[in-house]
């Protein structure tokens, strides 16, 4: 093997299709265990800051607030789905042990990011600019409270 490319034999089982959908995975070592744990983990907490920054900017910019809880439960509903096919990973269970549910929560994760930045790129610009244009109509119609 080229000395460029040693670095890439510890990754050759991931290659492997057997390794995904075997129904009786070799069990997780402890550092890759804690290495996904961690990641996921991660996950999590940047959901809890994304929903506390949407929480903080709900008075100010409730537009705003929505694309950051957005992210916030992409990451929410990732982490959560991680953690929990790591724990079915870690307790060696047929068939939800598999390592082909972390390829799943992969795919669940990329569309959910997807399509929260496709909103956040799309869409939040077309709604700020009518929000902006509907205040700026407003100001000259009658309230319709009396003072």
């Amino acid at each position: 093997m080229d000395k460029n490319m040693e670095f890439l034999r510890g990754f050759a089982p991931l290659i492997d299709y057997r390794y995904w959908i075997n129904p009786r995975p070799v069990p997780l070592g402890p550092s890759l265990v804690g290495g996904i744990f961690a990641f996921f983990a991660w996950f999590l907490v940047m959901a809890l800051i994304l929903w506390l920054v949407a929480r903080g900017l709900k008075g100010v910019d409730k537009l705003k607030a929505g694309v950051f809880r957005r992210f916030a439960s992409t990451l929410l509903g990732s982490g959560l789905l991680g953690l929990l096919v790591l724990f079915l990973a870690y307790e060696q269970l047929p068939l939800l042990g598999m390592r082909f549910w972390f390829l799943i929560v992969l795919v669940y994760f990329v569309a959910r990011l997807s399509a929260s930045v496709a909103y956040a790129v799309r869409d939040y610009p077309v709604l700020r600019t009518d929000a902006a244009e509907r205040r700026r109509l407003e100001k000259y119609l009658p309230n319709g409270k009396h003072k």
